[in-house]
């Protein structure tokens, strides 16, 4: 599966803002295309959703790519997990131990 790393596009729009001198009021003004909620889910390394994100980067002049993470792992289904389940050995029923008390 595929993720965006929040937490460094969050430092890339604040650095990208900061070197512009641009507060959330600024860039409001300046891209009508943005508000000050869009921008401080950004900000706070909040998930946005794909049109938003590359619509921030594409104003701020960022690569999309650079905060892409591409995980190896494979998604789970409920077939994985059936299957999973089924090759799990069983443990086989044995006497107790305890002793019942009269």
């Amino acid at each position: 599966m595929a993720e965006i790393r929040w937490n460094l596009f969050a430092d890339a729009v604040d650095k990208r803002l900061a070197v512009l001198c641009y507060s959330f009021t600024r860039a409001v003004v300046e891209w009508p295309e943005l508000n000050k909620a869009m921008l401080s889910r950004a900000c706070n390394a909040k998930p946005l959703s794909a049109a938003n994100y590359l619509l921030i980067c594409h104003l701020l002049r960022l690569d999309p790519h650079r905060y892409f993470k591409r995980d190896k792992r494979r998604r789970v289904t409920r077939r994985v997990i059936a299957k999973t389940l089924t090759e799990q050995p069983v443990t086989v029923s044995g006497a107790r131990e305890t002793q019942v008390r009269s």
